[in-house]
């Protein structure tokens, strides 16, 4: 079988167009076509790179099926799971392995990313565009053509940070948007955002943050010191006490607080929380009757939005007296009459 016969082959085998080839050993697709047709033969520092791109040994390439241990590709491979650790030589060698094996996708992520490293080192503009266009083309093909979930996550993330470092958010936030998991797109979209857009969207990154910080913090622990954490945090956070949705969880927090201070009979201070208790769920009943929320204190004063629709015809301040008669560790006050006025609809 011809030369060229074998690489046709091959890269039928391998699902590749001409083009596609070209792409990968940065060559012309005519080039690729004299080789098919035998018009040519590749530069002979092109067939190891060709024999690794199709796993075959260059004695495959040539006609002459021998088998002999990759080192090299060893070597490579341990310089790559090292590659965080170095950067001018960590680029070269980089270079060096996807040069020899061009249809590696962990090799050309990893020289993308040796490439944006390189870049934000140097004071030349004309070397600093060259080497972040060449790693945002070098993530392009790993995101185009890797299976790894585990890569493409990485060269999503890399693209992204290299646009935005060429001044191209538009582009950057196209890749960020592909991002399928909220969280990892949220932090991807800080990156291409900028002015009054960027900072609505890190507001709202904050205040989701708070609300899930604050009830992790409220299960990992019913104490009274991490009620009154809570009360604390809030009061610092939004000074004006506009807390919107934030008085549902200011309502149980005193809730619970007052279960806590039940356990150790601290009685009156019990009456004292089950007001704030009564008085959040109050202003909770009020708050669903609106169609919209908006913060106005400063650190979440872009926050807005629709709020969504409530089917329940329980209002808080329902539940909140459902919890006072359903919950025996209330019993040694029941009778006080300002317990009883909690009672009341």
């Amino acid at each position: 079988m011809s030369f060229g016969q074998t690489i046709k082959d091959l890269r039928r085998d391998a699902g590749m167009t001409q083009e596609h080839l070209a792409e990968l050993l940065s060559i012309s697709p005519q080039a690729v076509s004299r080789w098919e047709t035998d018009a040519a033969m590749p530069d002979i520092s092109l067939l190891p790179p060709l024999a690794n791109l199709f796993g075959v040994t260059t004695d495959h390439l040539l006609g002459m099926d021998t088998y002999q241990k990759d080192l090299r590709k060893a070597e490579f491979d341990e310089a790559f799971h090292e590659y965080l650790k170095h950067h001018e030589a960590n680029y070269q060698i980089a270079v060096r392995a996807v040069a020899e094996y061009p249809g590696n996708m962990d090799y050309i992520e990893w020289l993308a990313f040796a490439e944006y490293d390189m870049a934000l080192s140097l004071l030349d503009d004309v070397e600093y565009t060259r080497l972040l266009e060449s790693s945002v083309n070098h993530y392009r093909i790993v995101l185009e053509n890797s299976t790894d979930h585990k890569v493409l996550r990485k060269a999503l993330f890399g693209i992204v940070l290299a646009l935005h470092s060429l001044g191209r958010d538009d582009d950057a936030k196209k890749y960020a948007m592909k991002e399928e998991d909220e969280d990892r797109r949220n932090d991807l979209l800080c990156w291409c955002l900028s002015g009054t857009e960027k900072t609505i969207h890190n507001q709202r990154i904050a205040e989701r943050d708070l609300n899930k910080f604050l009830s992790q913090l409220e299960l990992a622990s019913k104490s009274i010191e991490a009620c009154e954490a809570v009360e604390q945090i809030l009061k610092i956070l939004f000074p004006d006490e506009n807390y919107q949705y934030y008085h549902n969880i200011l309502q149980y927090n005193a809730l619970h607080k007052a279960f806590a201070l039940c356990s150790e009979q601290r009685y009156d201070e019990v009456i004292v929380a089950l007001k704030q208790s009564r008085f959040h769920a109050e202003i909770m009943v009020q708050y669903q009757k609106q169609p919209y929320y908006r913060f106005t204190a400063p650190l979440f004063n872009l926050v807005e939005g629709e709020k969504p629709e409530c089917d329940s015809g329980v209002t808080d301040v329902d539940d909140f007296i459902s919890c006072l008669n359903n919950n025996r560790c209330f019993d040694p006050i029941r009778e006080r009459e300002d317990f009883k006025a909690l009672l009341n609809r």
